[in-house]
C-alpha cells in the first residue's frame, strides 16, 4: 500500500499546478480537513479527474490487453513489456501494467476521501451530492478496470495504510462497484449544462447519471460472464442500457452519423463520448495529466517516425469488413522512404491504427507529429451501451426487434447492411461479440481482451494467429483460464505478503 501513498502524492503535485479542461485549479486533498464548502468539493472533483486522466493517456496500462487477437507488437526494443502480454508470458516486474495498478488505486485514495468527507462540507444538498456523486462513478470506474484485469485485488474503503490487507475475491468488488455506480446515478446530474465548466463545446465532459448508467450496464454485462458467471445479470443489463437509450436526449448523448468523425480533432468533443478523458498539452505549465502520449507517435510506424507500441494482427485485419468503420480504424497511407504506399511494405509489414493520429500535433501531409497530443480517449462511447443491450437482451430472452435495432445502428453507421434476421441466441450472441471487436478494435478502453475474457474464449481468439505474428510462448487455455489475469506488481508484493 506504500506505493500507493507515493503515486498519489506525486499526483497531489501533479494536479495543483496546473488548470485543466475544466478551469478550474484542481487539488487532490486526502486528508479530513479540506472539503468546508462548495468551492473546496469542486476543485476537489476537478482533481479527480486528473488522476484518471493518468491512467488512459499513454499506452502502458493497455498492456495488459495485448493478448487479444486485434493487436500485436513486435518482440524488440523497448516493446518487451508490451510483448510479454502479446505473446503470454508476462511476470510481476513488467513495468508497463504498473501504470494502471498505481494509477487506479491513486484515483480510488482520492475518492475514498471525498467519500468519507463530503457530506461535512458547506454546501448544498446538489453540490455536495454532485460532487460525491463523481467520486463514486470513478472509484467505480476504476476497480472495474482493476478486477478485469488482476482478478482478486485489495479493496480498499477508506485511506488507513495497511500494509497487510488481503485480497477481496472479485464478487466482493463487483458488489461495491454496483453499490457506487447506483449512489453515482442517484447523485449525479442528468447534464452539467447550466452548472458549470463540465459542461464544454456541447458535451459533458464530467460524469453524469447517463454515464452511470452506461458504466453499470457494462458491469452487469460482464458480471453474466466469466468469472462470476451470473446469468441473472443479463437482465439487469439489458434494462440499464435501455434507461439510456430512451433517455439520451436528456444525457445529451447519441451515436455520431460517421465512425469516421470520432477520430478527427475537429470532434475531440463529440456527443458519443458517455464518458471520455480530455486532454490539452497546451494549456500554460501543462502537467503530465494533460498530455495524451497514446497517439501520433506511440501508433505511428517506425518508417514515419512512429514508436512501433503497437499494429493490427494481419488476419484480425484481413476478416475486418470493409466500409466506412474500417476506413476509420486502420490507416490506408504509409510514407515510406519519402513515397506513399500501402501496409505491407513497411518495416514491419503490419496494419497501422488510424484512431490516434488526427490531432493538434499531426501534420496529415507529411505523416509528423508530436508524442504529447490532446487526442480524447472515449472511456465509455453511446456504441458500447447499443451494442451493450443487444447482446444482454439476446442473452436474458431472445434476439427481439429492439435488440437487432440496436446492433444495426452500429452496423449501418459503420457502412454495413442489417444483420441476419431470425438467428439463434447463441448465433446473435456471437455476431455482437464480433461486432464489438471491430467496432473497438485497437485498445480503446471497451478493449476486445475483456470480451475474450468474460466469454472464455482467449484461447480460441488466438489460435487463429497468423504465422507473421511472434509466436505466442504461454499456452492460454479456455478451460483453465490460463493467463485471463495479470500478475500483481513486484513491487506491491513485496510490500504485502497477502498479495
Amino acid at each position: 500500500m506504500k506505493k500507493y501513498l507515493m503515486i498519489c502524492m506525486v499526483c497531489i503535485v501533479i494536479a495543483s499546478c496546473s488548470k485543466n479542461l475544466l478551469n478550474e485549479e484542481p487539488k487532490v486533498p486526502t486528508g479530513t480537513q479540506f472539503y468546508k464548502n462548495a468551492n473546496d468539493l469542486s476543485l476537489a472533483s476537478t482533481g479527480l479527474y486528473a488522476l484518471i486522466n493518468v491512467a488512459f493517456n499513454q499506452m502502458a496500462g493497455f498492456a495488459t490487453c495485448y493478448g487479444g487477437d486485434d493487436v500485436t507488437v513486435k518482440r524488440t526494443g523497448n516493446k518487451y513489456s508490451f510483448s510479454d502480454f502479446d505473446t503470454f508470458q508476462p511476470n510481476s516486474s513488467n513495468d508497463r501494467m504498473t501504470n494502471w495498478w498505481s494509477s487506479f488505486y491513486a484515483t480510488i485514495k482520492s475518492c475514498n476521501s471525498m467519500i468519507l468527507n463530503y457530506a461535512n462540507a458547506s454546501a448544498t444538498e446538489d453540490e455536495k451530492n454532485h460532487a460525491a456523486g463523481q467520486a463514486y462513478f470513478l472509484r467505480a470506474l476504476s476497480y472495474f478496470f482493476l478486477t478485469r484485469t488482476w482478478g482478486a485485488i485489495p479493496l480498499v474503503k477508506d485511506n488507513i495504510v495497511d500494509y497487510n490487507i488481503a485480497k477481496s475475491d472479485p464478487s466482493d468488488v463487483y458488489a461495491l462497484i454496483v453499490s457506487d455506480l447506483q449512489n453515482a446515478e442517484k447523485m449525479l446530474p442528468d447534464s452539467w449544462n447550466g452548472l458549470g465548466s463540465q459542461f464544454q463545446s456541447g458535451v459533458n465532459v464530467a460524469a453524469t447519471s447517463g454515464s452511470a448508467k452506461a458504466l453499470l450496464a457494462n458491469v452487469y454485462l460482464t458480471m453474466a460472464g466469466w468469472p462470476l458467471k451470473q446469468a441473472d445479470k443479463y437482465a439487469l443489463a439489458a434494462a440499464k442500457a435501455k434507461e439510456v437509450m430512451d433517455n439520451k436526449a436528456k444525457y445529451n448523448i447519441d451515436l455520431l452519423s460517421d465512425f469516421r468523425n470520432l477520430w478527427k480533432k475537429e470532434f475531440k468533443y463529440n456527443n458519443e463520448a458517455v464518458f471520455g478523458c480530455y486532454y490539452n498539452p497546451n494549456v500554460p505549465n501543462a502537467a503530465w495529466n494533460q498530455w495524451n502520449m497514446s497517439g501520433p507517435n506511440s501508433t505511428q510506424p517506425g518508417d514515419e517516425g512512429g514508436w512501433d507500441d503497437f499494429f493490427g494482427e494481419i488476419n484480425f485485419y484481413n476478416n475486418f469488413p470493409a466500409g466506412s468503420r474500417k476506413d476509420g480504424t486502420y490507416q490506408s497511407v504509409y510514407f515510406v522512404n519519402g513515397a506513399a504506399t500501402d501496409w505491407t511494405h513497411t518495416a514491419l509489414k503490419h496494419p497501422y491504427f488510424q484512431k490516434y493520429l488526427d490531432d493538434d500535433s499531426y501534420n496529415k501531409t507529411t505523416h509528423v507529429g508530436n508524442w504529447a497530443g490532446s487526442h480524447t480517449v472515449f472511456v465509455v462511447r453511446y456504441a458500447e451501451t447499443l451494442l451493450t443491450y443487444a447482446e444482454a437482451k439476446a442473452a436474458s430472452s431472445s434476439p427481439d426487434a429492439t435488440a437487432y435495432a440496436a446492433i444495426n445502428a452500429v452496423r449501418n453507421r459503420a457502412g454495413l447492411p442489417d444483420l441476419t434476421p431470425g438467428l439463434s441466441q447463441a448465433a446473435f450472441r456471437d455476431s455482437v461479440i464480433a461486432e464489438r471487436g471491430w467496432e473497438f478494435a485497437g485498445l480503446e478502453p471497451a478493449a476486445r481482451w475483456f470480451d475474450l475474457l468474460r466469454t472464455e474464449t482467449v484461447a480460441k481468439a488466438n489460435a487463429n494467429r497468423n504465422a507473421a505474428e511472434d509466436p505466442l510462448v504461454g499456452k492460454p487455455d479456455d478451460n483453465a483460464h490460463t493467463f485471463y489475469w495479470a500478475p500483481i506488481p513486484i513491487n506491491d508484493k513485496q510490500l504485502n505478503p497477502n498479495l
